[in-house]
């Protein structure tokens, strides 16, 4: 016999369920509440609570010999269930109890369920920051939780990094970052491994680490004038890094050979922006046959402060003196053409004897005709 869930003495006062929105596959617990009213006068057995379809005698769960309730009492029976096909499931959770007289009655209690597809879909997006770290956004796409995410980074078949992710919620995005200092420019793969609805999946992407090359400054285009042992260097310090330097200062190293002389013995430069110079000059003292002076630059880089040394070529046959002496000869317009002959000055020696012999020789056959 069944009777409604509102009988007097024993009723089901809830059901409840861990998720009304499951898909398929997914399990699902449905908690049916039994209880007992004070007023009743007889403890009954529980002899069975299942899970069936509304209108069907298809069963989902069934658990049976509960035990004993007295009166005022309560017990709760949790069923797990789940669903092949997406679809609205109309349910009816059915209740068996035997009172002491050994009769039975039946109590149901009407439940819903939505059931989805289930749909796995989760995907990486990554990018470099300007402080060389390099960012991983694993994003759950579908619409079950994801757990166990392993992020794997690889560069030249090596792995470089692994890390770890919590459970994942559906339309959630959780995120880590990679050291990747020194990979400038080279590609490197992410995968990613997790689990869905216990099942294993991956997604992989790959990603050209790019990140802006901080400021450095070089020496170039490098000329030097020597006078006895004073050494004159000018030249422009340049920027070849992607951000700015600032409080570049330039100065000459004082070794045992080399000392900085007056007035120029450093030269502060100040800011030179990314891909930009600035000219600059310094004055030196060199002893014997030196043939390099040590020039320091100091500057402040992404709040870092640089310090390096660049060593100007200054033996006589340097590129650099070179160029500093043709600069100075073409000026002077002294420089003698290619080829071979008598120099300017020995041709004109030459044409002046032959004048002053004719004149001469013509003076004498005048006087002695």
């Amino acid at each position: 016999m069944s009777v409604s869930a509102d009988q007097t003495k024993v009723h089901i006062s809830d059901v409840s369920v861990s998720n009304d929105e499951p898909v398929t596959g997914e399990t699902v617990t449905v908690t049916a509440e039994v209880s007992t009213l004070e007023t009743s006068n007889e403890t009954i057995d529980i002899k069975r609570v299942q899970v069936r379809k509304s209108n069907s005698a298809k069963t989902y769960r069934r658990v049976e010999d509960i035990g004993s309730l007295a009166p005022g009492g309560s017990v709760s029976v949790p069923m797990t269930v789940s669903f092949d096909n997406p679809g609205m499931k109309s349910l009816t959770v059915y209740v068996l109890v035997q009172g002491e007289n050994g009769g039975t009655e039946a109590y149901e209690y009407p439940v819903s369920i939505a059931v989805s597809e289930l749909n796995v879909n989760a995907d990486l997006s990554v990018t470099t920051d300007d402080n060389k770290s390099t960012a991983v956004e694993f994003t759950n796409y579908g619409n079950v939780n994801v757990s166990d995410i392993e992020l794997t980074a690889t560069a030249d078949e090596e792995t470089i990094a692994q890390k770890y992710l919590f459970e994942t919620e559906p339309d959630t995005s959780r995120s880590v970052a990679f050291d990747t200092e020194g990979l400038n420019g080279e590609e490197v793969t992410v995968t990613a491994t997790y689990t869905a609805q216990e099942e294993t999946y991956t997604t992989t992407t790959t990603h050209v680490v790019d990140y802006p090359l901080a400021g450095e400054m070089r020496l170039t285009s490098i000329e030097t004038t020597q006078s006895g042992s004073g050494v004159t260097i000018q030249g422009d310090s340049a920027n070849i890094g992607n951000t700015d330097a600032e409080s570049v200062l330039v100065s000459v190293e004082d070794t045992d050979n080399v000392s900085p002389t007056s007035p120029l013995g450093d030269y502060y430069i100040g800011t030179v922006e990314a891909g930009e110079f600035s000219t600059f000059e310094l004055t030196a003292e060199v002893e014997g046959a030196t043939s390099s002076v040590p020039v320091e630059i100091m500057y402040i880089v992404d709040n870092d402060r640089v310090t390096t040394t660049q060593l100007v070529d200054v033996s006589p046959g340097s590129s650099a003196a070179v160029r500093s002496s043709q600069t100075t000869d073409t000026a002077t317009g002294q420089e003698s053409p290619g080829g071979s002959g008598l120099p300017l000055t020995s041709i004109s020696t030459v044409l002046a004897v032959l004048v002053v012999s004719i004149v001469g020789f013509g003076i004498y056959r005048w006087r002695n005709p």
